[in-house]
């Protein structure tokens, strides 16, 4: 279940019905996935989060609690969760947001972190939980990235390498140099236990070879 929850009166229900309408369930074979978001820790700081990191109160943040409750449901369920780094392609993700639509500058720090992952990698990391089956996801949190942190700056300065990008200039970052940095993700764990790696290990990396 990939959806996300504009669009859902009840995402938390809708979730819940997908697992029960299109899924027997982990004894009947198979494997429901969903597909979260990391942007439910908690911590905001510089911190490291992993799988079991604590994650936001619902009740406080409602945009981000819609996905906590989904969360539940699945676990509950017996499906399993993969909280998702940013996503990214060449063409779409916070790079291309900034850098075009940004002109009087981009809220936040510029050494702000950002946890990245491509579009690819997170459909092979779907299909890794699918892979190895209920038996080793049910009921598990995942925690999926490509393990190689960046900054705000860093990811412009990534993107102003390649070709597409060329004609475009840094923007400025309006701050507060004092506001919080964000969260560094460590999925090790996930990686281990769904035999997964990012075929693209940085955003550096995927920009540079767009050059």
């Amino acid at each position: 279940f990939c959806a996300p929850p504009s669009g859902f009166e009840n995402y938390a229900q809708a979730v819940k019905d997908a697992a029960a309408q299109l899924w027997s369930g982990p004894s009947d074979g198979g494997t429901f996935v969903f597909t979260s978001s990391g942007g439910v820790y908690e911590g905001i700081d510089g911190e490291i989060v992993n799988e079991e990191s604590a994650t936001i109160d619902p009740e406080e943040n409602p945009r981000q609690g819609r996905i906590v409750y989904a969360e539940k449901e699945v676990i509950e369920s017996g499906g399993c969760v993969l909280r998702l780094a940013g996503l990214y392609t060449l063409e779409r993700g916070a790079h291309n947001y900034w850098l075009e639509k940004c002109p009087d500058g981009v809220a936040g720090r510029e050494d702000g972190i950002v946890n990245l992952l491509h579009y690819d990698d997170a459909a092979s990391a779907c299909a890794a939980a699918l892979r190895v089956g209920a038996a080793v996801t049910a009921r598990k949190t995942f925690l999926i990235s490509d393990g190689n942190p960046t900054t705000r700056k860093g990811i412009c300065e990534s993107a102003l390498q390649s070709k597409r990008y060329s004609d475009f200039s840094m923007p400025t970052f309006l701050g507060p140099a004092h506001g919080l940095k964000g969260k560094v993700y460590d999925g090790t764990k996930s990686n281990e236990i769904l035999n997964w790696k990012a075929t693209y290990i940085s955003f550096d990396e995927f920009m540079s070879s767009m050059s």
